[in-house]
């Protein structure tokens, strides 16, 4: 995913090392005695804490603030999985824990799209009876001008990502309902033939389509209440609750909607559990993990996990451990070899790098399996529809092979002549915006330098990181003899598409700057492999696709996998019903009850 769920990655981070306060119970928590399963680690494989008691009064915090509370207009993790309370996408992930890479199904949409044989025409039809806040029954017309809205209003709604607009076919060249006054016209490749019928027809053919529509600007908007930017302030929406106050950077509170439709949610998505939801943004992660330790808060929504602190606490406290969970959040830390740096154009040096790195050094400077990450060896994460276990590179306990590195860089050296410089840098986060990417670098730099390299650590600011600054560009990349970029990823929507496309195809390079694509490699064999992913006619055929892109790329040694990262996440007594939803890689936040009152 883009730079704001990799900003709340890198804010977890930056958070280590603060000084915990003192440790203990205030006298104002209360305990939840529920059913499910108990102990470390049990949200991953089922719900704890069961409760089906409504009522009670939920407090959240959240240690940084909104892009925008709009479905339209945000591109935030955890806002992602904290908004479906509010709104309805059109398919939505049903919570299965313990299950990796979780299929869609229907929401607002009644069940999963109908597509023709080459998957470029996908039909949807909604619930009849689903309402807004405001009473007025949702059609599709709602869906579409949302759709509109997010996908080609970025002169107006500026966050969020724009598949849609890239996929979508538009003969017509609509400009967005911000610069095209006239609400006639629209997108000509979104059609409502009825008030619950939807169809979409693209110009490539896409098998992962359903996994777009669970996106948050799937959510249907009122064309008369939309405001443009503005519209996060005063929205008419269409979940289970509504916003009742919102101030932008401090608080949001949500009450039960009394026009949402039971009826409407036949797979029992949407349930009213808390009679009152307050979201405090902007919150110190310290203060955080303490409210929930002392029962002042009954979730950190911002999903990354506690600080180093508070991780210590927990750990060594049976009770707090009891109810703590070290969770796959989807994100993988790895480097990227730039392929245009002369030394780095020869694949022996590439696949020297692969065989050099000790994965294990890289788990321990990380800090651990809890709260740090397990060694990577594919580029596709477990939690992703995709994956496949290999291990192309596998050396005893992962601590790498000196000897078979050795031997390719000579290789190298031998065919590069005069050619061989074996000076260059890696590029990683700067230590202020995240302290463990730098350390994950010297063990990386010292592996390197022990098989005949001699490596440097860059560092760069997180917002610059990939701008038009060196490992953001092709050109600037080479200019400061980048080698590789230590960074960190994770996808949009849980399939193959969704995690490799922008890293690896030439869609994620900008001579400009803004790449994500830091290997700068493009490749046909690739490229053909996403596509006949897309173009597949089940799921265990673009998975096997999605795979063979994966282990390609890993011949190829553009990409090194170092770690897929985990958080450690604490759920209080007082909040029932905690599941960890792989498919956002937290908590499934709408599911969540609270015994406070």
């Amino acid at each position: 995913m883009r730079k704001n769920k990799l900003l709340a990655y890198t804010a977890m981070a930056t958070a280590v090392g603060l000084t915990a306060a003192a440790c203990g119970s205030s006298s104002g928590s209360s305990s939840a005695s529920g059913g499910g399963v108990t102990g470390f680690g049990a949200a991953l494989t089922g719900v704890t804490n069961q409760n089906t008691a409504t009522g009670g009064n939920a407090v959240y915090d959240d240690a940084s603030t909104l892009d925008s509370a709009d479905p339209g207009n945000t591109y935030q993790a955890a806002n992602w999985d904290f908004l479906r309370l509010y709104d309805r996408t059109m398919l939505s992930y049903v919570p299965k824990a313990g299950q990796a890479g979780l299929v869609p199904e229907g929401d607002l949409a009644t069940a999963l799209g109908q597509h023709n044989a080459d998957n470029t025409v996908w039909t949807y039809t909604i619930q009849p009876n689903a309402k807004f806040s405001d009473g007025t029954t949702i059609t599709t017309a709602d869906v579409k001008y949302a759709i509109e809205r997010s996908n080609w209003g970025h002169s107006v709604l500026t966050n969020g990502p724009t598949y849609f607009s890239s996929l979508v076919q538009d003969t017509t060249k609509y400009a967005g309902p911000y610069n095209d006054p006239n609400t006639a016209d629209g997108v000509s490749g979104i059609q409502t033939p009825n008030a619950t019928t939807i169809v979409f027809t693209l110009n490539q053919p896409f098998a992962d389509f359903d996994y777009l529509m669970t996106l948050p600007s799937t959510a249907p908007v009122e064309r008369s209440a939309d405001k443009g930017a503005s519209y996060q302030q005063n929205m008419v929406t269409s979940g289970q609750y509504k916003i009742s106050s919102y101030a932008i950077g401090k608080q949001m509170t949500l009450v039960p909607n009394t026009d949402f439709v039971t009826a409407s949610d036949p797979n029992g998505l949407h349930k009213v559990l808390p009679s009152k939801i307050t979201v405090n943004y902007g919150v110190n992660q310290d203060t955080i993990d303490q409210n929930l330790l002392h029962g002042d808060a009954q979730m950190d929504i911002g999903g990354v996990g506690v600080d180093s602190a508070a991780q210590g606490q927990i750990l060594a406290n049976p009770t707090y451990k009891a109810s703590s969970d070290s969770v796959p959040n989807g994100f993988q830390t790895y480097l990227s070899i730039n392929t245009q740096l002369p030394l780095f154009t020869n694949l022996d040096c590439r696949q020297a790098v692969e065989w050099a790195v000790n994965k294990q050094a890289v788990v321990t400077a990380a800090g651990g399996t809890i709260g740090g990450g397990t060694v990577a060896t594919t580029i596709l994460p477990p939690n992703n529809t995709g994956y496949v276990q290999a291990n192309m590179y596998s050396t005893p306990q992962n601590e790498g092979d000196v000897t078979k590195a050795e031997a390719l860089v000579a290789g190298c050296k031998a065919a590069l002549g005069a050619k061989f410089n074996p000076a260059f840098a890696i590029a990683t986060y700067d230590a202020s915006d995240n302290p463990k990417s730098p350390k994950l670098a010297d063990v990386v730099q010292a592996n390197l330098n022990a098989i005949g390299f001699n490596v440097s650590v860059n560092q760069y600011p997180f917002a610059s990181f990939n701008s038009s600054a060196a490992p953001g560009s092709p050109t600037t990349a080479v200019a400061a003899h980048i080698g590789m970029s230590l960074t960190t990823w994770g996808a949009d929507f849980p399939t193959g598409y969704g995690y490799m496309q922008d890293i690896l195809t030439p869609a994620g390079i900008s001579d400009s700057g803004g790449s994500y694509n830091t290997s700068y490699w493009t490749s046909q064999t690739f490229v053909d492999d996403l596509n006949k992913a897309l173009a597949s006619s089940t799921p265990a055929e673009s998975k096997a696709a999605y795979a063979a892109a994966d282990q390609y790329a890993l011949t190829q040694a553009v990409i090194v996998p170092l770690l897929n990262t985990t958080a450690l996440m604490y759920r209080p007594p007082t909040t029932t019903n905690v599941v960890v939803d792989p498919s956002y890689g937290m908590y499934d936040y709408t599911l969540l009850g609270t015994t406070n009152k």
